[in-house]
Order: structure tokens, then C-alpha cells, then sequence
């Protein structure tokens, strides 16, 4: 309040215009400010004394309402009344949308595990198509519904070929067809291959072609093969080797013979060809082919040389898997036969 204000009862502003006492300095409530003999002399109520009839109020307030404009101030106008509000609309449910989006980003990931894959996909694409007929977000229920369709195509073609290969039947004998078919007579001398060799003459049998073989073809040679047999009953030691060895070796011995193989193609070709190219062969025309073994850490085999070129030398190892009871063997390209 103004200092020219006299001290007395008013309504205090900073109080809702509460009726409280200014000193001329400062507001107090009342009536804990002045005891009840000296309130009477500065125009407090005391009890047993009328109220004044109406308060003295300071040069800047009047009696007016709350909002009323001072004397002297321009009218107040009414504040804008705004724009009617209603209750806000329900949230629009988004559940299925976002599982569509999850379960189709998942079938994706997954779309190559057969089966599962394909579930996980047929369930992403249902969601997807829910969401979309009940009007949820577009963007979550759309993209999620791509996605699930592509992994349901892959998983479905994955899970077909899968099913394929474990369901269709293997290929079997005709038992019956097998059992009343003529069997050979059981001999381990009865050839499995007949050579294409001549019946008498260079290369037959009786005349056998000397080393070293020619291999390749006859307008353009490739090697040059010499060999050797090292044991002719190599079982023991072919057995000792690795035990994978002894397969199919009853009634049966193995024979080492030792290759030097040297290359005549400028353009390099692999040592192993020898391996495939010469047989072993018995004077009764049976051939036995190279037997694939499993060699020792310190034998080296011809079929491990790797390739040469024109001028390369290199020497290994060949096993031969024959009857028990062969002997005086031969070396046969199912062409011709050469002696050792």
C-alpha cells in the first residue's frame, strides 16, 4: 500500500481482499496483532463493540466484486469463451498390426528352417490380413503381410524339397527279379571288367605290350607312366595302415606296385590319371581296377602327386585288390596289355 495511506482495516489484496490491518508499513492478520484494550483505538473489532459500518478502503481498491474495473480504469471485458470441447475419441487398436510386423520380420528370418518356416509364415500373412480388414495401421499390418508372403514362397519351396528328399522312396532291387536272375559262379578269378583287347598279336595276352605306357590320347600324349611291382601281397601292410582297409578284402590280397609317372602336356595334367588308366590283369583276361585305400602318414600314393607338367617326374604308390591265388599279373589300359 501507498505510504500515504492511513493505518487501519482494509481488505488486503494479496489475501482474496480478506479484511486485514495495514500499519501504514505492512499487512497483519487479525486479531492476533494488537490485544483487545488497544484494537477498540485503532478501528479493530472487539467484541462487545459494533463494527464499523462499512471499512475504510485504500485510494486503489473499492467495494466493488471481484472483476469489477476500478473507478477511473475502462471496463473488463468477458474473457473469449473458446470452442466447445467433447469427451476425446477412443485410441484406434493397433495390436494386430504390430503382431503382423513382428511375426512377419521373424518368418523372414526363419523362412529357410523347413516346416517351421513355413508355419511361422502362414500365421505373419493371417495377422497381415486381419489387420488390414479391420482397418488397423496400414504401414504395420502392409509391411508385415509382404514380408510373411515372401517367407511363406521360400519356406513353402524349401519345406516341399525337403520333404521330397526324405519321403521319396530309394531306389531299390527287384528282389524277385534278382534272386531268379543266373548268378555267376563264385570265384574271385571271374573278371569284373573284359578288356577290349586283342585275342592274339602285340597287346594280346599271349604278347604283351612293354613299358613305359603311353597315356593320353594318340594325336596328343599326356604322360608317361613305368612301373614296378613292390609287393605282391601287400595285405598285412595295407591293412595296418588304416582299418577302413580291410573292406571287402576276404578272400582277396592287395598288391603294391610303384608308378614313376613323368608329364608330356605342356599344359600340366594330374598324376592320378595313371591310377585310373592302368589295371591290374591276370593271365585268364580278368582286370581289377585301382582299389582306393587309406595310406599311412609316411607312404605317399600316386594319387595324392597332384598335377605335373612336361618334364615332371614324380613317384607313388598304386594298390591293387586281386584273388587270393593270382599271380604272373599284368598291366592292362582295357586297350592292350603290358608286362612288367
Amino acid at each position: 500500500m501507498s505510504e500515504t495511506t492511513p493505518a487501519g482495516w482494509y481488505p488486503a489484496p494479496h489475501a482474496d481482499n480478506e479484511l486485514r490491518y495495514w500499519d501504514g508499513a505492512a499487512w497483519h492478520a487479525a486479531p492476533a496483532y494488537l490485544p483487545p484494550e488497544a484494537a477498540a483505538a485503532h478501528g479493530a473489532p472487539n467484541p462487545g463493540i459494533p463494527a464499523p459500518a462499512a471499512p475504510q478502503l485504500p485510494p486503489y481498491a473499492t467495494g466493488a466484486a471481484y472483476g469489477s474495473p476500478a473507478p477511473g480504469m475502462p471496463p473488463a471485458y468477458p474473457a473469449y469463451p473458446g470452442y466447445p470441447t467433447g469427451p476425446l475419441p477412443p485410441s484406434r487398436p493397433q495390436g494386430l498390426a504390430i503382431a503382423a510386423l513382428s511375426v512377419g520380420i521373424a518368418a523372414f528370418i526363419f523362412a529357410w528352417i523347413p516346416f517351421f518356416g513355413f508355419l511361422v509364415a502362414v500365421t505373419g500373412t493371417v495377422l497381415g490380413i486381419m489387420a488390414l480388414v479391420r482397418r488397423q495401421p496400414k504401414g504395420f499390418a502392409l509391411t508385415g503381410t509382404i514380408l510373411a508372403g515372401f517367407a511363406l514362397i521360400w519356406a513353402g519351396f524349401v519345406s516341399f524339397a525337403i520333404a521330397i528328399a526324405i519321403w521319396s522312396p530309394a531306389g531299390t532291387y527287384n528282389d524277385d527279379y534278382y534272386d531268379s536272375a543266373p548268378q555267376p559262379e563264385a570265384s574271385p578269378t571271374v573278371p569284373d571288367i573284359q578288356p577290349n583287347a586283342p585275342e592274339s598279336g602285340e597287346g594280346s595276352l599271349d604278347e604283351p605290350l612293354p613299358l613305359p605306357y603311353i597315356g593320353g590320347t594318340s594325336s596328343s600324349p599326356e604322360y608317361s607312366a613305368e612301373a614296378r611291382i613292390v609287393d605282391e601281397d601287400a595285405t598285412d601292410e595295407v591293412l595296418s595302415w588304416n582299418e577302413y582297409n580291410a573292406t571287402g578284402t576276404e578272400g582277396k590280397k592287395y598288391v603294391l606296385v610303384e608308378m614313376a609317372v613323368t608329364g608330356i602336356d605342356p599344359d600340366g595334367i594330374p598324376a592320378a590319371y595313371a591310377t585310373y588308366d592302368l589295371s591290374l590283369a591276370t593271365p585268364d583276361g580278368a582286370v581289377y581296377p585301382t582299389s582306393f585305400v587309406v595310406a599311412a602318414d609316411e607312404t605317399t600314393l600316386l594319387a595324392d602327386a597332384g598335377t605335373i607338367v612336361e618334364g615332371d617326374t614324380v613317384t607313388g604308390l598304386v594298390a591293387y585288390l586281386v584273388p587270393q591265388d593270382a599271380t604272373d599279373l599284368l598291366l592292362s589300359d582295357y586297350q592292350d596289355y603290358y608286362s612288367f
